[in-house]
């Protein structure tokens, strides 16, 4: 796969993301950790430099913990950016998260329903948590957003997506005159291994990627790549994928399977996660550093 250059104007994800560095002091003791990186492509970065988009999502390596959430595009026919709604709810997600105590358990579709109550802007977002646990990528999930599982550079396990009809996903959502409705949260697990690959998303990302073509980015990676790099490059064809007319998208398959008649990519913000599956390394006391 030969990635074609094109100017994309990126922005200090500062501004568009909420991000937890890496503690000295965390003691959750897991044999097995996420080392993880980000890169977010707002659709229309290009002509508004400006843009924040729709999408949100945050890392938080302490916890390893992350999430991605995409706000639901139709508000914009009622003026509405959903996208405030998504960075609200994402934030207030890493609020929760970063309140627990010590050695807490990560309790994924709680701290959802409880980020959800406290959301409250107008608007409505599909949410994708996922926490490791051991060596169980655990997940709560509403709507389209996912991530997929790659080991030995292969797809091995992908999330389930909830749509109402196509390109309709299930939502959490705060709505005019009526306020936040019942949710369903899907719940999984997945068992991973050292040197696993996690590959997480917006629906942009995976309406204009075939797993089979994150394969070939894997397979043409050179050594252990940066999981910020990787993000960069997978975020890259997916941005380019998504405004050819001639590139058979997974969205134009799906639509054609609907009736639909679409061609091409499908144009939307861009989310990727990558999290490294490795060991986590042994603490070397003082009295050792000392020897």
């Amino acid at each position: 796969m030969i990635i074609k250059k094109r100017r994309i104007a990126v922005r200090s994800q500062s501004n568009f993301q909420a991000t937890v560095s890496v503690s000295d002091d965390d003691e959750s003791g897991e044999k097995l950790r996420m080392n993880m990186g980000t890169c977010y492509f707002p659709k229309d970065i290009e002509s508004n430099p400006e843009s924040l988009g729709q999408d949100a999502h945050f890392i938080c390596q302490e916890r390893q913990t992350f999430g991605v959430a995409d706000g639901v595009g139709g508000w914009a026919k009622k003026g509405i950016d959903s996208g405030i709604f998504a960075r609200e709810l994402m934030s207030n997600y890493l609020t929760s998260l970063r309140s627990l105590k010590p050695g807490g358990a990560v309790d994924l579709k709680k701290i959802l329903l409880k980020a959800h109550s406290k959301t409250a802007a107008i608007g409505s977002s599909t949410a994708c948590v996922v926490s490791l646990k051991g060596d169980h990528l655990c997940y709560a999930n509403v709507g389209d957003s996912g991530f997929m599982v790659f080991r030995g550079k292969r797809l091995v396990y992908r999330s389930p997506t909830q749509q109402n009809y196509f390109n309709c996903p299930f939502s959490l959502g705060n709505w005019v005159g009526e306020g936040k409705r019942p949710v369903s949260v899907s719940l999984g697990e997945f068992d991973v291994e050292q040197g696993d690959i996690v590959v997480a998303g917006s629906d942009g990302v995976f309406d204009n990627l075939f797993g089979s073509e994150i394969e070939e980015i894997l397979q043409e990676s050179e050594g252990r790549p940066w999981p910020q790099d990787l993000a960069w490059t997978i975020a890259t064809v997916a941005s380019m994928n998504s405004t050819s007319e001639e590139y058979d998208s997974p969205f134009a398959i799906a639509a054609e399977s609907e009736g639909i008649e679409h061609v091409g990519g499908k144009t939307d913000d861009i989310t990727v996660i990558v999290a490294m599956i490795e060991l986590e390394q042994p603490r070397v006391s003082q009295e050792e550093e000392e020897e």
